[in-house]
């Protein structure tokens, strides 16, 4: 994973092997509008019509719409097989606890068939990067899963506590980067 500057803009250049046929392309969802509906629904059916009482495919949608940004935060990227969306991340101030602190990791998510081949790991370094050229040290995630925190233990994020969000109790981990 390199980070280039492009007369003073992020441009994120990913090369994984993946044991996929073809290379996983990371870009900015800016760059991938056309892919919002699809990611809007991976998005609801894997994460938040499980937490989120009132979710949808449209609010999803809406809310992309507000990550479509490669110089500020909120920025979200996009894993793409073939030019098929499979996954994405998002880099935001804050993901509604702890006002303040700051930045974090959210909706982290892989198309089912492609988990297990370092699609998530990538992403998460491609936030990590971006974060970076913002001059953050830290970076913040919440699961709502509890099993959750277990995976991104392994990746060598550490607890920092629970909070409450929407309801429910969330686990909230940090990194160092």
């Amino acid at each position: 994973m390199r980070n280039l500057h492009d007369n003073g803009k992020a441009v994120i250049e990913a090369e994984t092997n993946l044991s996929i046929n073809n290379q996983i392309e990371i870009k900015f969802l800016a760059d991938c509008q056309e892919h919002i509906p699809a990611l809007a629904k991976l998005w609801y059916e894997e994460i938040s019509r499980h937490w989120v009482a009132d979710a949808s495919i449209e609010k999803a949608k809406n809310r992309l719409i507000t990550h479509l940004n490669k110089e500020k935060i909120p920025m979200a990227l996009v894993a793409l097989h073939d030019d098929i969306p499979i996954g994405m991340a998002c880099l935001r101030e804050t993901d509604g606890i702890r006002l303040g602190v700051m930045p974090w990791l959210g909706s982290l998510v892989v198309d089912r068939q492609f988990r297990g081949k370092q699609i998530g790991e990538t992403l998460i370094e491609a936030i990590k990067s971006q974060a970076k050229l913002f001059n953050h040290n830290t970076l913040y995630l919440l699961a709502f899963d509890p099993t959750i925190p277990r995976w991104y233990a392994k990746l060598g994020w550490e607890p920092a506590g629970e909070d409450m969000l929407l309801g429910h109790r969330v686990a909230v981990m940090s990194i160092s980067i």
